[in-house]
């Protein structure tokens, strides 16, 4: 997730291995799970999502109020659409995501169920400096 004036990253410490590069007005992030990478795009939010973080996953589109609460940054979903089609919140993935500062580190931790499947993935880990 990119934020003005924040230190860039290159490498991620996680138990799943990732990345992120800076690209046209946002940040494309790329996920290893196994033998599956995927990945997603990540851009300030325009009209009705103006002030939201707004994340990308192919067809789906999450926008995310960025919430400090107890020494975290928290990713609390207000909204997501279909090819651009607002969706009803009451089905969209529950998150349980949040970036902190530890250490010195930029550390992440992001969860993601849906209350019909259950977790849909977990993962944390620490984005180190570019050298």
């Amino acid at each position: 997730m990119w934020l003005p004036g924040r230190v860039p990253f290159s490498r991620c410490r996680c138990s799943r291995p990732c990345s992120f590069r800076r690209r046209q007005g946002g940040e494309t992030w790329i996920r290893t799970f196994g033998a599956h990478t995927f990945s997603s795009r990540q851009f300030a939010g325009r009209g009705r999502s103006q002030r939201l973080l707004c994340e990308r996953f192919g067809p789906l589109s999450f926008a995310m109020a960025l919430v400090a609460e107890q020494g975290k940054l928290s990713l609390v979903l207000r909204r997501w659409s279909f090819l651009g089609l607002p969706l009803p919140m009451w089905l969209c993935p529950r998150s349980a995501s949040y970036e902190s500062v530890e250490d010195g580190r930029f550390r992440f931790r992001v969860e993601i169920s849906h209350p019909l499947t259950g977790l849909i993935v977990r993962y944390r880990g620490w984005l180190e400096p570019k050298a």
